[in-house]
């Protein structure tokens, strides 16, 4: 079935919207849950809690890319869980991917102000991503967004690692001094 489709089963109310969103996604959801938490237990768990949030934010919510959406939620689900029971005790390639990115980010929790902060950095990556060449914005969405380990990336663009790693790297300086520039600062 069509994202279209499945979407307007959520408007109608529709039960089977769970089952079409399972049926389509579910096994990807499962996928990115479980490079976060590496548990299955909690993998069905957040993949369940997913099909909820969604039941519940469509509508009034209308998902331009129903896979992007269900991403984000997935993801967001997955770390606060992460976060709940192991706190602290993060899988090390979790250590190694949040270590990658925490000398280019401030800490998003917080004050009303920090809230702010957090939408301008939500421009400012997207602005970013935006000007980085297809590949080098693919290769960083994979890591940092899909959670891929650096062995899956460089699979997945059937590239060395070591090119991978490089990719990222600049990526990264490139990201910082972006966000240094406009005053944002780990």
């Amino acid at each position: 079935m069509e994202d279209s489709g499945i979407i307007d089963l959520y408007f109608r109310r529709s039960e089977s919207a769970i089952s079409e969103t399972a049926s389509k996604y579910g096994n990807y959801l499962s996928s990115i849950a479980y490079r976060i938490l590496n548990s299955r237990e909690d993998t069905e768990e957040v993949v369940e809690d997913t099909y909820l949030k969604t039941w519940n934010a469509i509508p009034p919510t209308r998902p331009r890319v129903l896979k992007h959406f269900l991403t984000r939620i997935t993801r967001n689900l997955s770390f606060d869980r992460l976060e709940y029971y192991a706190a602290g005790k993060r899988s090390a390639e979790t250590v190694e991917l949040l270590e990658e990115l925490e000398a280019c980010l401030p800490d998003p929790r917080g004050s009303a102000e920090k809230a702010l902060e957090e939408k301008e950095l939500t421009e400012i990556l997207n602005r970013f991503l935006g000007e980085l060449e297809p590949l080098s914005c693919s290769v960083f969405l994979s890591r940092y967004y899909y959670a891929h380990t650096l062995k899956e990336v460089a699979a997945q663009f059937d590239l060395p690692e070591g090119k991978v790693k490089y990719m990222l790297s600049k990526a990264r300086e490139t990201l910082r001094a972006r966000l240094e520039k406009e005053g944002i600062t780990a």
